[in-house]
């Protein structure tokens, strides 16, 4: 079957772990039924664990010493760089991309087609979904490429404005990595179960090609923290459906 609809959905900091098919205690029973028919990409693995160089790695197919954007405070790519933003612009297709920081892809070549999920809202994440929706899913023939990043699982994990929160590496260094991991699971839960889900059940997959997938993870453990530390299997092996 051919498809001339295609969507990317980005999640930050998207462990391998915080999915029901790789983590049993992982309760997403919308989000399950939804992908049920998806396929999971058991070693998909990203090339530079930082959110910057990664998306650049996934729209250009190139490692990140071919791209240029070795790291997080690398501004630029190489020039002369072929990208998919562009690759479909050139086809004739609709491209739009949505981020909850669209900043964050600043100076690099495909961040004229990204954009906020909301122009409407100053806190990306309290979006109107119904706003996105419409957006993000055009009703007509035409093909499109859509992209989607998510930005709320990325550090600080939902955290912001709630009084006498705890300091989530603190806890790992005192040994209580699980309770750390409750909170950041909790924002990859509201994620899945409850935006992206809603998203989802407006997309025909007669129609649609979609792959969802982490940029990078993050580390919570003894030997890293965050994903921006060192390489590690938490912060490499991220979860891609498709």
């Amino acid at each position: 079957m051919s498809v001339g609809k295609f969507l990317v959905v980005s999640i930050d900091c998207w462990r391998y772990d915080a999915l029901s098919r790789t983590n049993a205690l992982f309760n997403t029973p919308k989000f399950d039924l939804l992908t049920r028919d998806y396929a999971l990409a058991e070693r998909y693995f990203v090339t530079a664990p930082a959110t910057r160089p990664s998306h650049s790695s996934l729209f250009t197919g190139l490692y990140p010493f071919e791209h240029g954007l070795l790291g997080q405070t690398y501004l630029k790519m190489f020039a002369g760089i072929d990208n998919l933003f562009d690759a479909f612009t050139g086809a004739g297709y609709s491209v739009k991309g949505f981020s909850e920081r669209a900043d964050v892809f600043r100076f690099l070549d495909f961040e004229p087609h990204i954009g906020p999920v909301d122009d409407e809202v100053a806190s990306q994440h309290l979006c109107s979904l119904e706003r996105l929706a419409t957006a993000l899913i055009e009703p007509d023939d035409r093909p499109q490429f859509k992209f989607l990043h998510f930005w709320y699982t990325h550090g600080g994990y939902g955290l912001s404005g709630i009084p006498g929160v705890p300091n989530l590496r603190e806890l790992v260094e005192l040994g209580e990595t699980e309770e750390a991991l409750r909170y950041y699971y909790a924002a990859v839960n509201h994620v899945l179960e409850f935006s992206l889900v809603e998203l989802l059940k407006k997309v025909n997959l007669d129609e649609w090609a979609v792959f969802i997938c982490g940029d990078h993870g993050e580390g919570f453990c003894d030997e890293v923290m965050a994903h921006g530390d060192r390489l590690h299997p938490n912060v490499v092996h991220v979860p891609m459906l498709a």
